[in-house]
């Protein structure tokens, strides 16, 4: 700064106050007036904005006390432990402001990921809702869509003859073999994709209990305790997978987190691949992706094997005289749709002897299921062979890291607010944005890596 003759320096009133990886402390700043009274220097100009008695914290504060810290242990621990970190046992970082300060950069998360979607539609021409401005004009006979490359022929073959005779030798007939080759084989849902030109999308819902607004009487909590144990936070996680390389998102809703895989797909020029979505049979959730993506040529679903088999076990325990019975039904039945034969299947489930049925209800449940996901229902043994997913176990280990090992601890509930905050804070983790977040306060919907 300029020397200036005759120069007043005035000292603020109100101190600025720093909250970082250092420690919590205050400091004085002043203004430097000319020989006419008015302010030729800004005490405040060289420091970051603040507002009243809010403490400015550094970045390293936010990866220290919240990304490193309060994304894996309660809010009270990691206040005590950064406090004593920093040797400020008494006026360090207070609880409510650690878990303040996480909610608020969880909020900015969320809001960073949405200013990238909404660009990244106006750059493709997609309104903000995720609908294409252009509509895609329907084929025709003379210049029919151009078709995705699929898995190679010949290996395809060998993988079905390996399969066929595995089925014959657990004895399976002709005509079930039969079935199955037409399966795996004629229906074009259900075309074995070149990874190459294939993204692969999971999608779930994590379900936390929910805070309750206020505390109520003992006896009032104990009337009132069945309602609130079906009261939960909803948080939609996606996990989008291409060629080894792996982007994890959160959202609000079943609406959200489809417009942010769209702007990711558009961003990492996936939006014209074969795009393959494992779900679980949750019917909200297999019409909402349908409908969100039903502009697009190739899209289709697949019905994660591991929800078939807790499915059937769950239902099957309630239908069935004892778990022998039980048992018996479910390895029959799984069987068969393990090569796609939900026909058999559902045949088998109708020839169960009644007498060691207990709740026949529960066996038209499963029926209905069937009739309902047949679509998704693939030859998961070819699929296996030829080493294409199966399952949504990507994104279940995901829900883990992002949500539940925080947030399903015994005694904890969260508010909606608080729950999504902490899910988007862990995808900036994950995802390998702490840096970038850090210093430009930005959320690049891209594979790169850098951290």
């Amino acid at each position: 700064m300029l020397a200036i003759p005759n120069s007043q320096v005035v000292c603020h009133r109100a101190r600025y106050r720093v909250d970082g990886e250092v420690g919590r402390f205050e400091f004085e700043t002043y203004d430097v007036l000319d020989t006419d009274g008015r302010i030729a220097f800004h005490g405040f100009n060289t420091l970051p904005i603040r507002t009243g008695k809010q403490w400015y914290q550094t970045a390293g504060f936010k990866k220290n006390a919240i990304l490193h810290g309060a994304l894996d242990r309660s809010y009270r621990k990691t206040a005590v432990a950064f406090n004593i970190q920093r040797r400020q046992v008494k006026g360090g970082t207070p609880l409510s402001t650690l878990r303040d300060a996480a909610e608020s950069q969880g909020v900015a998360v969320i809001a960073a990921i949405e200013d990238e979607t909404q660009r990244t539609f106006a750059e493709h021409r997609f309104t903000n809702q995720g609908q294409h401005i252009v509509p895609i004009e329907p084929s025709s006979p003379d210049s029919p869509p151009k078709k995705l490359p699929t898995f190679n022929v010949v290996k395809v073959e060998e993988a079905w003859q390996e399969t066929s005779r595995e089925m014959n030798h657990r004895g399976f007939t002709q005509e079930q073999i039969a079935k199955a080759k037409v399966q795996a084989n004629e229906l074009s849902v259900h075309e074995y994709e070149s990874p190459e030109h294939t993204t692969n999308i999971f999608v779930d819902e994590v379900c936390i209990k929910k805070q309750k607004p206020h505390r109520k009487p003992t006896s009032a909590s104990v009337v009132e305790d069945s309602d609130d144990e079906l009261k939960r936070v909803h948080t939609t996680v996606a996990r989008i997978e291409h060629q080894g390389k792996g982007f994890t998102l959160v959202g609000a809703n079943l609406l959200t987190i489809l417009r942010f895989i769209l702007a990711f797909l558009l961003r990492n020029g996936l939006s014209q691949h074969r795009l393959r979505f494992y779900v679980d049979g949750q019917r909200t959730l297999q019409d909402g992706i349908l409908t969100f993506f039903s502009w697009h040529r190739s899209v289709s679903l697949i019905l994660d094997w591991f929800h078939i088999v807790k499915k059937f076990k769950e239902l099957l325990s309630m239908a069935m005289k004892g778990r022998v019975y039980r048992n018996e039904q479910v390895k029959a039945v799984l069987r068969l749709l393990w090569y796609g034969l939900v026909d058999d299947a559902i045949a088998h489930l109708r020839s169960v002897n009644p007498d060691l049925i207990k709740d026949p209800s529960q066996i038209e449940a499963l029926i209905g299921y069937l009739e309902r996901n047949r679509s998704w229902i693939p030859n998961y043994a070819m699929r296996r062979r030829l080493k294409l997913c199966n399952s949504s176990n990507p994104v279940e280990r995901t829900n883990n890291l992002v949500a539940s090992q925080r947030q399903k601890k015994n005694g904890m509930s969260w508010s909606t607010y608080g729950s999504l905050a902490l899910s988007a804070l862990a995808c900036v983790v994950l995802n390998k944005r702490t840096k970038e977040w850090l210093t430009e306060c930005q959320f690049s919907l891209t594979f790169d890596t850098a951290a």
